[in-house]
């Protein structure tokens, strides 16, 4: 009778933490990461502001959000923290439909003072929220939450991709040429990036081959160009518009601003 009764005891208690082992593991997989295609990242970054005398005074975050046009009644909100303690909410704004009726929104993050220490820092954590119908749907980096970091110390990203594979960073057009920077995922060792423009509505186009600059610790890469330097055929004084090309792994991936391309114009002097 005892041994029958310790069998059923052992028994019970093995099934018992079966099964608290299984809630256990679905509580934590639903409440660690928070996922929806509903809206996604395209890509963001931290940057500085300057004072008159070229001194830096302050710091934000800005970048571009995807979502699923899923009703005419809705929000999107940056969650973000400087200090990674006091969490605020930032509304973005809406900027274009695309093709697919999905829609492009942008963010800015307000202004942040800079307090000047030893070693350059700022950094900005941040997640979406997409409210519509009633419903809620976040991308907040697999529950990693979105991270940027500017720093002379440690870890450095002041770039992030997410549903972008490839970014323009800026670009600087002057009289006698075309240059600026690029941000993109590094998904192999061996690839090609080249920025594809016309000066005449593309009725002919040149493509010119960007160049690696360096690569931060989140595997983001930053690439240049300039026709200047590559004697490029750049008109003087030309203007007209440009696409970026990023090929890795057989597949070519485009920025060309959303299919509005980038537009360029000399510098007046």
């Amino acid at each position: 009778m005892e041994k029958k009764f310790f069998r059923n005891l052992v028994t019970f208690i093995i099934c018992f933490v079966f099964v608290l082992n299984i809630s256990c593991f679905s509580i934590s997989a639903k409440t660690t990461s928070v996922k929806s295609t509903n809206v996604q990242l395209y890509s963001a970054k931290i940057l500085p502001t300057y004072g008159h005398i070229g001194n830096m005074v302050g710091y934000y975050a800005t970048g571009k959000i995807y979502i699923k046009n899923l009703g005419t009644n809705k929000n999107v909100t940056v969650h973000y923290t400087y200090n990674g303690i006091n969490w605020l909410d930032q509304p973005a704004t809406y900027q274009k439909t695309l093709e697919d009726g999905s829609e492009l929104w942008t963010f800015k993050t307000p202004e942040q003072p800079y307090v000047p220490i030893h070693q350059v820092k700022y950094n900005c954590k941040f997640a979406i929220k997409y409210d519509v119908n009633g419903n809620t749907y976040w991308d907040n980096n697999n529950g990693d939450n979105y991270f940027l970091q500017e720093t002379t110390m440690i870890y450095n990203a002041p770039f992030v991709l997410s549903k972008s594979v490839v970014m323009l960073d800026k670009d600087i057009p002057t009289k006698h040429s075309l240059w600026g920077y690029i941000f993109l995922k590094d998904l192999a060792y061996d690839k090609k990036v080249i920025v594809r423009y016309t000066t005449d509505d593309w009725k002919t186009y040149h493509d010119l081959n960007a160049h690696y600059h360096w690569k931060y610790d989140n595997d983001i890469e930053i690439w240049s160009f300039d026709t200047y330097h590559d004697k490029s055929p750049f008109p003087e004084n030309s203007s007209g518009e440009y696409a970026i090309g990023y090929t890795a792994n057989g597949v070519t991936y485009w920025d060309n601003n959303f299919g509005d391309n980038y537009s360029f114009s000399p510098m007046p002097n």
